[in-house]
């Protein structure tokens, strides 16, 4: 699952707010199964407390009726677990980095881009609900931003494919050769032909291969039609480019010929299906 957690002051206006918005628009788009989402404080003040009323009345106008919270404060062990912490403000940025003790991984970002401001000071709850409402939905448009995706719009199967992958990738299902260069904020990397096999395994479709200008082959998929490279973020991060026009066929006999590949593949598939 890809985990979000969400954070503010005090956990009882914007952060369960962005909670609540962001469980609706998964399930309203079917993936609720390949989520898991919370929110938490940076502060102790208002541990244990429910939902803010002003912030629980928004919520409802907007058909969000079911906002059930307990504020709590984040803690270093939420860092090593959720993949994407969203951060209202510049001042709770810094907050949160003093408790996990700095972002390594670059998990930590301002979810609208720039600053919300408080409610509980302010009283723009509508306001704050539209800035939180564009938020998640940019932030459920950036997760699925392989070479392919429509954001949310895209085939639902590819979605939770990629979502499941998302925690499948590893060192050890990365190629031997690039393994070192391997991190959670590259965790495609050296997995383009594991993944577009075992994604023709589970979806069908044809996996093609492309040479990148550093004289690499890169492997996709084309599904009913359509381009999908679930592993597109390793070539956009290594700055070359995929020239998907000029592809070529791939053969699954041909790649797990190389015995260390064909285990990756059996590893990744093991750990997709956990």
């Amino acid at each position: 699952m890809i985990k979000i957690l969400f954070v503010c002051h005090g956990n009882i206006c914007r952060s369960p707010m962005a909670e609540f918005v962001f469980k609706k628009m998964v399930e309203e788009n079917g993936l609720s199964s390949v989520f898991e989402i919370d929110s938490a404080a940076t502060s102790t003040e208002e541990l244990g407390n429910p939902i803010y009323p002003p912030a629980r009345k928004t919520l409802a106008l907007h058909g969000i009726t079911n906002a059930e919270h307990r504020a709590r404060q984040v803690t270093k062990s939420d860092y090593r677990y959720f993949d994407y912490i969203l951060v209202m403000d510049n001042w709770n940025m810094r907050n949160i980095l003093q408790i996990t003790g700095g972002d390594p991984d670059e998990k930590i970002s301002l979810l609208y881009g720039a600053e919300i401001e408080d409610p509980w000071y302010t009283g723009g709850f509508d306001r704050v609900y539209n800035q939180i409402e564009k938020g998640c939905r940019n932030l459920l448009d950036r997760i699925f931003s392989f070479y392919g995706s429509d954001g949310i719009r895209t085939d639902k199967r590819i979605l939770h494919l990629y979502a499941r992958l998302f925690s499948a990738w590893c060192k050890e299902t990365c190629a031997p050769r690039m393994q070192e260069k391997w991190s959670l904020l590259n965790r495609t990397l050296g997995q383009c032909s594991v993944t577009a096999f075992l994604t023709q395994d589970i979806l069908g479709g044809e996996v093609y291969g492309s040479m990148v200008p550093s004289g690499d082959l890169h492997c996709f998929n084309q599904i009913g039609g359509k381009i999908y490279d679930l592993t597109s973020d390793q070539i956009d991060q290594s700055g070359e480019v995929c020239n998907y026009e000029n592809r070529v066929l791939q053969n699954r006999d041909e790649h797990f010929s190389k015995e260390e590949k064909f285990n990756r593949y059996r590893l990744l598939k093991r750990l997709l299906e956990k």
